[in-house]
């Protein structure tokens, strides 16, 4: 599978005891494989190192063969089972159970409309509770049991990627944190990822803050984050900004007077939070308060953007946090104006009651959005091949107005976004096209050094 037992053993040694000395907090956005998956924020606050040699751990990707094109696996003439690797135990007990939990939600609105075709969808949830050689494991069974991967989400799908490669037939409809399974043919993001930043965001804080170009910059010391802000920061500098003050911290710190103390003496006037979780950024904020210092501009990729974000800052304390995502305000400020987000809240509180969604959520919704169009495009008789085909054809992907929308047939990532603000202690969108729509009026702005348009 690409890799051997032995070094198998040593790098889930590793990651164990990595685990067990620092147990990070994780956060939201995606949305960045860190910052993960998504290039204005999803940050996954990782637990020490990612695997390295992901590549390796992959190995080489097989051609896909007839039998593997044409198998049905998992599919009756009133069913299709589909499984879902995601991080529930651990650690970190629930850390990315909103996946499962959106996938299965997405499915109970669609069998309750009679299913795809006559066949009801279920879901088989697989835990891999923080371990590679577990996600390796049960990639291996929802491969052997289930037609496909919907909706997964974990910091070690690396190791799963040795099943992909090797099971090209098998489509694998999820937001993944690693580059080398994202490249696999039979891979689907529903918002793909890009070492980077959507320069719009850029923009609109030079043109109403033109003075606040000397940037700070606190990054949680995870080889994830890490490397989406080396992505971020060749965006920042390509807009003008001054780096001025840099910090990789541990994801469990929660007092940064020094930090704060120091960028008030350098003169930092952007204070650049997309690569923190909610509860680092709500810390930070407090610690300022505390200080009695506020630079013009606190502004986050995303990850700010969380239910509890506010009122653990201190509630009118984070007032004027700035916010600029790839997703709708989808914890509830756009129902009105987006249909599918009170659709997506709806049927997520069916499958979970008293649940509180976070980007978790959302990508195991939107997954299973992109899979049931892909099973539906494909007929009554759906094969693996033939999905894997429809999915192709998929290149302007929204998830009906809760993502920017993206090309999963070519993973070219988001170059539209959103802008919100805090006000009055609740999110608001500011400048806003009108009627939930998203900004595209800049590209991405990738760590080549090149513009990148996505759909829109």
């Amino acid at each position: 599978m690409g890799i051997g037992t032995t070094q198998l053993a040593e790098k889930h040694r590793d990651e164990a005891s990595g685990s067990a000395r620092r147990v990070a907090r994780w956060l939201v956005p995606v949305l960045s494989l860190a910052v993960l998956a998504a290039p204005l924020g999803v940050v996954v606050a990782a637990v020490g190192p990612t695997p390295s040699g992901a590549a390796s751990l992959c190995g080489k990707p097989v051609p896909i063969t007839a039998a593997q094109s044409n198998s049905t696996t998992g599919i009756t003439s009133k069913s299709v089972s589909v499984g879902n690797v995601s991080i529930i135990g651990g650690p970190v007990p629930g850390l990315f159970e909103g996946a499962p939990v959106g996938a299965e939600a997405y499915f109970d609105y669609v069998n309750s409309k009679g299913g795809v075709n006559g066949r009801k969808i279920s879901l088989t949830s697989y835990d891999d509770g923080f371990s590679g050689q577990q996600n390796q494991i049960e990639t291996q069974q929802a491969e052997t049991n289930d037609f496909a991967l919907v909706g997964s989400f974990s910091l070690f799908d690396s190791y799963g990627c040795a099943v992909l490669a090797q099971n090209p037939g098998m489509p694998d409809v999820s937001v993944t944190l690693d580059t080398t399974t994202n490249s696999l043919s039979n891979v689907y993001s529903a918002q793909p990822i890009n070492q980077g930043l959507p320069l719009g965001p850029l923009i609109y804080l030079k043109k109403h803050y033109p003075k606040s170009l000397s940037l700070g910059a606190l990054v949680s010391n995870a080889a994830t984050a890490i490397a989406q802000w080396k992505g971020q920061e060749v965006a920042l500098k390509h807009e003008g900004y001054k780096i001025t003050y840099v910090r990789y911290v541990n994801p469990l710190e929660t007092d940064f007077t020094t930090d704060i103390v120091h960028m008030r003496s350098l003169g930092v006037q952007t204070l650049f939070m997309t690569d923190l979780d909610w509860e680092v950024s709500a810390a930070l904020i407090q610690g300022m308060t505390q200080q009695g210092w506020r630079p013009m501009v606190s502004y986050s990729g995303g990850p700010a953007y969380a239910d509890q974000f506010i009122k653990t800052a201190g509630g009118a304390a984070a007032n004027g946090v700035i916010i600029g995502q790839l997703q709708a305000l989808y914890l509830g400020q756009d129902r009105k104006a987006v249909p599918a987000v009170n659709t997506f809240l709806t049927w997520v509180q069916k499958a979970k009651k008293g649940w509180t969604p976070d980007l978790y959520t959302l990508y195991g919704w939107a997954s299973a959005q992109l899979f049931v169009q892909a099973l539906k495009s494909a007929g009554p008789h759906p094969t693996r091949g033939k999905v894997l085909a429809e999915l192709h054809k998929v290149t302007n992907f929204n998830a009906s107005g809760l993502l920017a929308p993206g090309d999963p047939a070519y993973k070219v990532s988001p170059s539209c976004y959103i802008l919100a603000k805090v006000v009055n202690q609740s999110f608001q969108r500011v400048e806003d096209p009108g009627n939930g729509t998203f900004r595209c009026d800049a590209p991405d702005w990738g760590i080549n050094g090149k513009a990148s348009y996505g759909p829109k």
